[in-house]
């Protein structure tokens, strides 16, 4: 006789939310292992900018026309307005800059530090690629205003 019983038919649907409570109890625990990862990454990828972007800070705060290797930067017109430390505007105005091209990770790790030649710091999370290989195809902005 294949009849279930009603004790029968109990225990099979105790047997059924068991393995549904256990297969949810498995996929939470994924998904919270996943979050995890993920905020470990993004707390890592904080903390080197973070570490990059302190001392670059002061040295470009240290930076100005009177340092040798920015006056010839500024003069050296045969690589274009995008130097190595300097973007030039067309106007004369300056952009005395660094950044650090990230691992293309998902999270924010490009940064683009810049002390322009009117005194405003310039703070940019876009990529700006390798070597600002972007930038370098473009025409010069007229004034930092261009620029930003």
């Amino acid at each position: 006789m294949n009849a279930t019983t009603p004790t029968g038919a109990l225990g099979q649907t105790r047997r059924v939310v068991r393995a549904l409570g256990i297969l949810f109890s498995v996929l939470a625990l994924i998904v919270a292992s996943l979050a995890g990862v993920w905020w470990l990454a993004r707390q890592r990828a904080a903390r080197e900018r973070a570490q990059w972007k302190g001392p670059t800070l002061e040295r470009l705060a240290g930076l100005s026309l009177t340092n040798e290797a920015i006056r010839r930067e500024l003069a050296d017109k045969e690589w274009g307005w995008a130097h190595e430390q300097v973007l030039d505007m067309t106007n004369g105005e300056f952009i005395i800059y660094a950044y650090q091209h990230g691992a293309n990770n998902g999270f924010v790790d490009h940064l683009f530090l810049g002390h322009g030649s009117d005194g405003r710091w310039l703070y940019s999370t876009y990529h700006f690629c390798t070597s600002m290989a972007m930038i370098r195809a473009d025409d010069p902005p007229g004034s930092q205003g261009f620029f930003i």
